[in-house]
């Protein structure tokens, strides 16, 4: 049986339909304007004045769309590292836009200072109304600009905890599990300028594991010591195996340190905890 072809998808390839719906509103106004002017039909001249107002803001965010749909994939292909082909990305989009709502104001007789005064006093409003998405947005400016971390990065800010999928302008998406695309977790930007970050790796993550201790009993390093080789028969990386002793807040904690691969962290990590839970149950405070 043959299989039919895709004719919605091959359109929308090359063309979209809000591009369709805005060519044919500006062939129709402009056919419009034509026959007027002919004198084929006669429209009063305060209709005339609004049509001709309305295609000009028709052709000029038409023409504007157009030029980033043919260059915006060259702006993106000048910079190698995904956070600058965000955010420069970003930057053109914008500014086209921008250049076109100016081309827009002028035509309507509104003056180079008015627009700034305008745009000074909105943005003077908007400050206090969205704060929050205002540091969300300069977080992403810095988050694209400085990298604390890159796309791809396993990466901990409070208790959530993932791979970092997409730096948005607002958000910043973590994936969980890769298994399961659609279970990722939005964290907003602000919270980065807020919280610290902790950068878990790339492939092989560094688990860190502390149990609170109640005292040090008489064979507490032989214990450790059993530990540790425990450690090296169970982990295939075996670069980075720590068990020691230390201060954590003025309490004492037993700390289990070392690499894994982060689909098999959940397992290993449960792991340890059942091995440290049976090796040190005296002295473990739960």
């Amino acid at each position: 049986m043959i299989a039919k072809p895709k004719f919605k998808v091959l359109k929308l390839r090359f063309l979209s339909v809000s591009v369709i719906v805005t060519s044919l509103a500006l062939i129709l106004l402009q056919v419009g304007l034509y026959l007027n002017g002919m004198g084929f039909i006669h429209l009063p001249p305060g209709v005339v004045k609004v049509l001709a107002s309305i295609s000009l803001v028709i052709a000029t965010f038409f023409a504007t769309s157009l030029l980033l749909r043919l260059s915006i994939r060259r702006v993106f292909n000048l910079f190698e590292e995904p956070e600058e082909r965000i955010f420069y990305s970003k930057i053109y989009s914008w500014t086209v836009y921008s250049i076109g709502l100016f081309v827009v104001l002028h035509h309507f007789g509104v003056s180079l200072g008015n627009i700034t005064l305008f745009v000074g006093l909105l943005a003077t409003g908007l400050a206090f109304a969205v704060r929050d998405v205002l540091l969300s947005f300069f977080g992403w400016m810095i988050l694209l600009q400085k990298k604390p971390f890159r796309i791809g990065d396993y990466i901990r800010i409070g208790e959530d905890e993932g791979k970092v999928l997409h730096i948005g302008t607002f958000y910043v998406l973590l994936d969980k599990t890769q298994e399961l695309p659609e279970d990722f977790t939005r964290v907003p930007n602000r919270l980065f300028l807020e919280k610290s970050i902790s950068i878990l790796g790339k492939n092989v993550l560094h688990e860190v594991i502390r149990f609170p201790l109640i005292t040090l009993e008489e064979n507490h390093r032989d214990k450790e010591h059993q530990l540790l080789l425990d450690l090296h028969e169970m982990l295939q990386d075996k670069t980075h195996i720590k068990v020691y002793t230390d201060i954590k807040e003025d309490k004492l904690v037993l700390v289990v340190e070392y690499l894994v691969n982060f689909e098999q962290r959940a397992q290993m990590r449960a792991e340890v905890i059942r091995r440290v839970v049976s090796g040190f149950s005296s002295s473990i405070r739960f």
